[in-house]
């Protein structure tokens, strides 16, 4: 039977050690404004394939926060973005999730797929994935009325190992002082140490995993009163 959370307490655990992590001063002499995850509207999938059929697991838990620099506005009716150094948002922040709030979406079988996913991430000594932002680049030109697309660049943690990585990701409004930003990334299990999983599932035989995987998020996050 697949898990279900009752609580909050997992997901104000999860903040507390998102924002316990390291952290990128942002633009160092500038003010800067701060987006807080928010633990709604949010969610984390990774799709797979195997031997048997393809696969997909999900989470709707994260946490983090993104500075960028004071006087921002993401106005989709406007072709140009305020803070832009050659063409570059000035940003820092960190995206990060509990492994075990990464669930198996099948219908059978679904506690034995967790545990398998998080023996394979070796979750027992690393607890959480976490992504930091190092640059976001404006893809140009911009469209008045569309998401602000950016090719952002950062640092990804997975079960022990941390690589760089390249993606593309929107950032839009929500309202007055929320965003959602939105992104897709292409990633090899392999890259991470991570061997990809062979269970041996009864009555049908192991069911191979394949080494490419893609994760896609929505990510809502609001925006933090200044401080007095």
């Amino acid at each position: 039977m697949k898990k279900t959370i009752d609580s909050p307490i997992p997901f104000l655990l999860a903040a507390s050690l998102f924002l316990a992590g390291p952290a990128t001063l942002c633009a160092a002499d500038l003010p800067t404004v701060r987006y807080q995850g928010q633990p709604t509207n949010c969610t984390l999938e990774i799709q797979g394939t195997s031997t048997f059929h393809d696969w997909e697991m999900k989470s709707t838990l994260m946490g983090g926060w993104v500075d960028f620099p004071a006087g921002v506005s993401f106005d989709l009716s406007q072709t140009n973005l305020p803070g832009l150094k050659d063409g570059n948002l000035p940003a820092s922040g960190t995206y990060a999730i509990l492994v075990r709030q990464i669930q198996s979406q099948v219908s059978v079988g679904a506690s034995v797929m967790d545990g398998v996913m998080q023996d394979a991430m070796k979750e027992t000594n690393f607890h959480r994935i976490e992504y930091h932002v190092t640059e976001l680049k404006l893809q140009t030109p911009h469209v008045a009325g569309q998401p602000f697309t950016f090719d952002a660049k950062g640092d990804l943690a997975i079960a022990g190992v941390t690589n760089q990585v390249a993606f593309p990701v929107t950032i839009e409004p929500l309202g007055k002082n929320a965003i959602v930003i939105r992104g897709a990334a292409k990633l090899k299990m392999t890259d991470y140490k991570v061997t990809p999983p062979a269970p041996n599932i009864v009555g049908l035989g192991i069911m191979k995993c394949g080494d490419d995987i893609k994760v896609l998020f929505n990510w809502t996050l609001l925006q933090t009163p200044p401080k007095p």
